[in-house]
């Protein structure tokens, strides 16, 4: 099978989707890859490293979509290369449909097949969401505390405090992934660390393996406005997986925080779960809103694209491998039920159903397409 590899032009993304190492291993198994100049170099893989390994560089972006059958990207295509999907290749990436209205119509109205990362699952997990959400997790208590400084015209305070000084609090909505990673970086700086988790077997889990300094208490709308109040640095984690994200905190409730605060909601690539919250960039990544510091990055990550594209790669390659083994992806969606709960679009038609309730489409099983 031709897989390609796009270079990918959302604003402050520095990632590649595979390493050329695991181009690499492709290519011993008898596929062909198709990369687009300067893919990886900002990641600091240069064209001649994926020709060494027997990749094809392509100078032309058209070329790279055209001349593959699957595409696999690392964030969602942006209005630039939308004309692509008509149908276009078979798109496998990070897309969080239910917070990016013009993609889904685009892959709707191109009668387009779409897998999402962020969609796969087995046994229970996001195995490809998992790493990301670690580094945005670790990432969102290294910007918070930098906005917090006064040369950021932040509230001056040092999270952890010193001797005898208060330490700052650090508040977590949400006890996933990015919750957790979140809460073990606020802790190592000495922060005062307080993650609001609903559920409780997951109030259980992280009691179990963090440390104890850290508060584990349930998210209810009494401790939610207590706990924001509190928070000099409030960090969005909330997940529901292909669908929208809640806000869970209304504007009244960033209000209540001191000025010069700093939010930093993780959750902005499916919406946020903030009620001030609204998309950023890495090129203009912070605005004020009640007085608080927000910082909305949706794709976070790619500010350390070497961490960031050795994770993701190691992590796709061996569901890549699944999905193209038979030349048939059909076949392999037929056959396998992890890679089928990744399709959000097939053919046109919306297989995740949050996804067309949130923009009015009939949604259409998988299993009924794919007998």
């Amino acid at each position: 099978m031709i897989i390609g590899i796009p270079k990918e032009i959302k604003p402050g993304e520095g990632r590649v989707s595979l390493t050329p190492s695991n181009t690499e291993d492709l290519i011993n198994l008898g596929h062909e890859v198709v990369i687009e100049h300067n893919a990886g170099k900002i990641t600091g893989f240069s064209d001649k490293d994926y020709e060494s390994v027997g990749a094809k560089i392509l100078s032309a972006k058209q070329k790279v979509y055209s001349d593959c059958e699957l595409l696999v990207k690392v964030k969602e295509p942006v209005k630039e290369e939308l004309n692509y999907f008509n149908p276009g290749p078979v798109l496998f990436s990070y897309l969080h449909l239910s917070a990016v209205e013009n993609l889904t119509r685009t892959l709707v109205n191109g009668k387009a097949t779409a897998l999402a990362f962020e969609s796969l699952k087995v046994d229970g997990e996001l195995p490809l969401l998992m790493p990301m959400s670690e580094i945005a997790g670790r990432m969102s208590v290294l910007v918070g505390a930098n906005l917090l400084s006064i040369n950021n015209d932040g509230y001056g305070l040092l999270l952890g405090g010193t001797a005898g000084i208060h330490h700052g609090y650090v508040v977590i909505l949400g006890g996933g992934t990015a919750g957790k990673s979140a809460a073990m970086a606020a802790n190592g700086l000495g922060a005062h660390v307080i993650i609001l988790e609903k559920n409780i077997p997951r109030i259980r889990y992280l009691n179990d393996v963090l440390p104890d300094r850290i508060s584990i208490i349930k998210s209810n709308s009494k401790n939610l406005r207590e706990c924001v109040k509190l928070a000099n640095l409030l960090i969005g984690t909330v997940l529901i997986p292909n669908a929208r994200a809640p806000r869970i905190i209304t504007r009244e409730m960033v209000k209540t925080m001191n000025p010069n605060s700093v939010i930093v909601d993780v959750s902005i690539d499916q919406g946020g779960c903030i009620e001030t919250s609204r998309p950023t960039s890495h090129d203009n990544p912070t605005y004020r809103e009640e007085n608080v510091i927000h910082y909305c990055v949706t794709n976070m990550p790619g500010a350390y694209p070497k961490t960031s594209t050795e994770s993701l790669s190691e992590n796709i390659y061996p569901y890549l491998v699944k999905l193209i083994s038979d030349e048939d992806i059909e076949k392999a969606l037929r056959n396998k039920d992890y890679l089928k709960k990744a399709v959000n679009v097939y053919k046109g038609n919306i297989t995740i159903e949050a996804i067309a309730k949130e923009y009015g489409y009939e949604y259409k099983p998988i299993e009924s397409l794919i007998p």
